[in-house]
């Protein structure tokens, strides 16, 4: 494998990919999103894009343009293309990502606050991003959250019961699992609140400090029957707490008291 990239690998990329692009008749706007847009992370951090067409007709076109000339341009030791979310992502061999994300300028909008539009032959692409700001989280997250309540209203208490019967028969790897599945109903339902990709805790280090500890608080750090019964405990306290005054059909008191039987 030909070494790691370094900074000036980035950057001579960075340059590579603004130079392909505006040699496509077909890409009017070039914009670049994630932390690279207002100062990378560190000398790890990837490269992200959203290449902005003339057209959506042109979409396959365009995708696999890019494809072909990075290609020929770099070693690619990985490479995959989701059409239906007009997605594309490269990773070479020095071990630098590159995404790329699709749409017709005419329908441009912002995901993310961060973002830095490169260049524009169209003179709106900048104002259509700025102005999406205003709506794009509510359309986001708000069904989302929706979805995400209604999914831990049905399963959370089950996988708890589940979890608390695990531990009182010592299937202790079973009990990890519930509880694991519980979490990350619990770190969606953060995610949701304050418009955080929860996605693999995406975002979550962006979490107000004593939101991160609750979630610590339920990791399993010891597998024994009273660390178990303690992050179960935790998880419990929170996951109520998170959905107080939500329709669940086991309550808190009944939960505890099924907790007491097996303890």
């Amino acid at each position: 494998m030909e070494k790691v990239f370094t900074v000036e690998d980035r950057q001579q990329t960075f340059d590579d990919i603004v130079a392909i692009t505006k040699e496509c008749g077909k890409i009017v706007s070039l914009v670049q999103v994630g932390s690279g847009a207002t100062g990378f992370h560190d000398g790890r951090s990837d490269l992200d894009f959203v290449i902005a067409l003339d057209k959506g007709e042109s979409m396959a076109e365009v995708m696999a343009y890019m494809h072909e000339m990075i290609s020929k341009k770099y070693a690619v030791a990985y490479y995959s293309q989701e059409e239906s979310k007009h997605l594309q992502c490269f990773l070479l061999t020095n071990m630098l990502e590159l995404d790329f994300g699709y749409g017709c300028y005419e329908h441009a909008a912002a995901r993310k606050p961060a973002f830095k539009v490169l260049y524009d032959h169209t003179g709106v692409v900048e104002e259509k991003m700025i102005k999406s700001r205003e709506w794009m989280d509510d359309f986001i997250f708000g069904d989302k959250q929706k979805q995400d309540i209604d999914k831990a209203c049905d399963l959370f208490w089950a996988r708890l019961m589940h979890a608390a019967v695990a531990i009182h028969r010592g299937h202790h790897l079973r009990a990890v699992g519930e509880m694991d599945f519980v979490r990350n109903l619990y770190i969606d339902l953060l995610g949701d609140r304050y418009r955080l990709e929860s996605t693999v805790n995406r975002e979550m280090d962006r979490l107000p400090e004593e939101e991160k500890k609750n979630i610590i608080s339920t990791y399993v750090t010891e597998i024994s029957p009273e660390k178990l019964w303690e992050s179960l405990h935790n998880m419990t306290a929170l996951m109520y707490k998170e959905l107080d005054g939500k329709d669940i059909p086991v309550t808190e008191s009944m939960m505890k008291q099924y907790y007491e039987d097996l303890e």
